[in-house]
């Protein structure tokens, strides 16, 4: 999907979406709080893009106005959404309750942090958790959406195709990292967790990209190291692609590249460019900077969440020589980036020892 807004003059909101499908014409929904959402057709022919050869008719202009929306020039909490995605690509600014700044946040993980997410996106006029949800085409334009200047982008994009454009659009950039053994295990049991509920929206979004999984997550007894161990060694060609070192995949590879050690290499010079790197061992330090970046204090009394049994799965993971391997690149990048951090922080190596648990 592309789009991109045109204008809002505040009698007239319009722009232009070519969907996923590019032979489609695109559809839109208008949603205003307290009111019933308004549907419409791409109404505008744009020769411009059909010349492009971007889509087959030019079909795909949008322009809102009072015949769409009565009052329009009055309705500031407005909303326009991509209809059979339901995404958001506009969203009028509220000067007084939004940051205006664009925020992107690399965080590592198939288990949204849903309380962050929200208070997080209640302080930007558009918010995109689970960025890695859409293509990169989708990502790009979401990036790239000059008219907004209140942005939030949190996830796993791959950063080696739109860094460039995310820093030319100028946003502040942050990233998160985690011990991979414990990303690992949290990857396990949401997706068992998921696995056993009712399918939601978010639910079917996690687990179809993660459906060569789907095995593997229902077989694994937690319980019994044995039947662990034996689990990852049935892994499969797709099944260890998506385990294997998913940080250093997300930072330093392109998206049909397989992490190796020199990608480590990669990953730290990309963190270095960074305007904050974290690590989730000293997360209210993180949290601190980060508001500071920021401005004013979004991050503040923001707690992270781990599913129970997190600690312990982790543990016997890291007793697994074939998971070592699996996680070989992302464990040199966090040890090199909890280092720099602890150093940072001015911690003694006694002091890092012991956060540590005792071991180097």
């Amino acid at each position: 999907m592309q789009f991109h807004i045109d204008t809002d003059n505040g009698g007239v909101v319009a722009g232009w979406l070519i969907p996923d499908n590019p032979g489609d014409t695109p559809e839109f929904i208008v949603e205003i709080p307290g009111e019933k959402p308004v549907p419409f057709r791409a109404n505008v022919l744009r020769p411009d893009i059909r010349d492009l050869g971007l889509h087959p008719t030019g079909q795909v202009g949008f322009m809102i106005d009072d015949r769409i929306i009565d009052g329009l020039n009055e309705r500031m909490l407005l909303t326009v959404f991509e209809a059979e995605t339901n995404l958001p690509i506009y969203r009028r600014p509220l000067f007084d309750r939004n940051i205006g700044k664009k925020l992107l946040f690399i965080d590592i993980g198939v288990m949204p942090q849903i309380k962050m997410l929200r208070k997080l996106m209640r302080s930007f006029t558009l918010g995109y958790p689970m960025i890695e949800r859409f293509s990169l085409e989708t990502v790009v334009a979401i990036i790239s959406n000059n008219y907004v200047s209140s942005l939030l982008v949190v996830g796993q994009p791959n950063w080696q195709r739109i860094n460039g454009v995310a820093r030319e659009r100028g946003f502040a950039t942050v990233a998160l990292l985690r011990n991979p053994f414990e990303e690992l295990a949290e990857r396990l049991l949401f997706l068992s967790y998921l696995s056993k509920r009712p399918s939601t929206n978010a639910a079917s979004s996690v687990f179809s990209r993660h459906m060569a999984l789907a095995s593997i997550v229902e077989a694994l007894d937690h319980s019994q190291d044995k039947a662990l161990l034996s689990a990852f060694r049935r892994l499969s060609v797709e099944q260890r692609r998506l385990l294997r070192s998913p940080m250093t995949a997300a930072i330093a590879c392109t998206p049909d590249e397989e992490p190796q050690r020199r990608n480590v290499s990669i990953a730290l010079d990309q963190l270095a460019q960074f305007d904050l790197v974290g690590v989730r061992d000293h997360f209210h330090a993180f949290t601190s900077l980060a508001d500071e970046i920021i401005g004013t204090p979004v991050f503040a009394e923001v707690m992270l969440e781990t599913l129970p049994g997190t600690g312990e799965l982790a543990q016997k993971l890291s007793e697994i020589g074939i998971v070592a391997d699996m996680l070989d690149e992302d464990i040199a990048l966090h040890a090199f980036t909890r280092e720099a951090v602890e150093a940072a922080m001015g911690l003694t190596e006694s002091q890092r020892t012991t956060l540590s648990g005792g071991s180097s």
